[in-house]
């Protein structure tokens, strides 16, 4: 094998070449490629951030969502035992009270047969009386 200057030239023309290339189209290239890489990589992991995030919401609000639901039923709870309590309390002291004012009408209705009584046996010992006057009277 022979080297000559052609061989030597196109060695170095080939390694000019190389280097240009680098210059022109690789490095470039390259940049671009990284550039591209990166920004999938951050538009990645935002949206991996994203999704965490909204999953974390979605479980808040879920959470937020339950525990005021407990609460309603919580409240609704204690306000009907609360109602049942004074509908009771409100029952108890309206038969009390009825009690009371039947009680206080048979007293009234007592006091006015005594009363009743007591005329009949005046008139009647009015009327005896008067029989009896007529009665001895005319004999």
């Amino acid at each position: 094998m022979e080297f000559n200057a052609t061989f030597l030239v196109s060695i170095i023309s080939f390694l000019l070449f190389m280097i240009i290339m680098e210059k022109i189209l690789y490095t470039p290239i390259t940049k671009i490629v990284t550039e591209r890489e990166e920004l999938i990589d951050n538009n990645y992991s935002n949206a991996k951030a994203a999704s965490e995030k909204a999953s974390s919401l979605y479980q808040n609000r879920n959470d937020r969502l339950g525990e005021a639901t407990a609460n309603a039923k919580k409240l609704a709870s204690e306000k009907l035992a609360k109602a049942n309590e004074d509908a009771k309390l409100k029952t108890t002291e309206a038969k009390k009270n009825s009690i009371a004012k039947i009680n206080a009408a048979k007293e009234n209705i007592k006091a006015q047969s005594e009363q009743i009584n007591n005329e009949i046996n005046n008139r009647i010992n009015e009327i005896a009386e008067n029989i009896s006057a007529k009665v001895l009277g005319e004999i």
